[in-house]
């Protein structure tokens, strides 16, 4: 990946001095072959950093290698990571080559390495202390060259405290720590974020926008998007969906908002009473779903904000059979 090839010019773009710093965090780090952690909350755009930090380094035209550790179950991220031999698993017939494997000579990224088991970190901090690979069911190992970048909305320095993250790996991954500021703290780069976002949606919809209402300006300047980017493109991407001859209205917020603060306000039809059970029952779903929305759909970011379990959110999720969207 070449540094013309980075499209994401929005990230490049901006007025903040708290991101001015991360920039030139990033540009600093780039030549060099150092373990890097990116921390931040969900949606700041750390997988965006991190491609950034690929294409200034010396490996740019090699492989960048992405994984998000949070997609997998502990018993699907090994043979994802380490790759597997044939016979391993019943259903395993031919060689599949692992990340780390796929990640040579270029850059792998490990997405939400917060939510990785103690096991699995063993075996990780084991390869990339030695750099040496061995497939699940093989006995070859295979000496590899790759620069490690990972990140993590948690906070790992006390996870590393209440035992569920392990001190040794914690320092293994966070030889340089960057910090990715949230949107809220970035407020002046925000006019220039919706021009580049509300482009973009036009071009990949087919729709001309000739005009945003004032209120709807108004409320795209002020809200804290606690979803940060990812929240913020989503909201333009509807607003451009939904948009009426041309112009962006009120109709095309996602829920309604009280900018003053960061849940949203349930709203049902004033003709409409129904049982106490049943209001508590839907304002449950509709936070839920905008909760999800708002960490992509990260359970485990999901239960840390709503100080639920893992366990409780899938339960929910069950029950009222939310379906995610993409």
């Amino acid at each position: 990946m070449e540094l013309h090839e980075f499209n994401e010019k929005y990230f490049l773009e901006t007025k903040s001095p708290a991101f001015a710093r991360t920039l030139l965090d990033c540009k600093r780090v780039a030549a060099s072959n150092a373990n890097v952690l990116l921390i931040g909350e969900s949606g700041t755009g750390k997988d965006i950093a991190a491609q950034y930090i690929h294409a200034l380094s010396r490996r740019a035209d090699k492989p960048f290698i992405a994984v998000n550790c949070n997609a997998y179950t502990e018993s699907l991220l090994e043979p994802e990571l380490f790759g597997v031999e044939p016979g391993i698993f019943s259903d395993t017939i031919r060689r599949r080559i692992g990340k780390f494997e796929l990640a040579d000579k270029g850059t792998l990224f490990l997405d939400a390495i917060g939510d990785v088991s103690l096991t699995t970190q063993v075996k990780l901090l084991r390869a990339i202390e030695t750099k040496e690979l061995e497939r699940l069911g093989g006995n070859n190992k295979k000496l590899l060259d790759f620069r490690l970048i990972t990140a993590t909305s948690r906070d790992l320095p006390t996870d590393v405290i209440n035992g569920s993250f392990r001190e040794d790996f914690f320092y293994r991954i966070s030889t340089i720590v960057i910090r990715i500021p949230p949107l809220r703290d970035r407020k002046e780069d925000l006019e220039g974020m919706i021009s580049f976002f509300l482009k973009k949606a036009q071009e990949e919809n087919d729709i001309r926008i000739d005009r945003i209402e004032d209120k709807v300006w108004e409320f795209l300047i002020n809200y804290d998007y606690p979803g940060n980017v990812r929240e913020l493109k989503n909201t333009i991407d509807r607003m451009v969906v939904l948009s009426e001859n041309h112009v962006i209205t009120t109709e095309g917020i996602p829920i309604l908002y009280n900018l003053k603060r960061i849940s949203p306000v349930s709203s049902y039809p004033t003709n409409e009473l129904v049982s106490w059970k049943e209001f508590k029952r839907r304002s449950e779903r509709e936070y839920l779903e905008w909760a999800l929305r708002q960490t992509g759909w990260n359970i485990s970011a999901t239960a840390r904000e709503l100080s639920m379990s893992t366990r409780q959110i899938f339960n929910k999720i069950n029950e009222y059979n939310i379906e995610k969207p993409f």
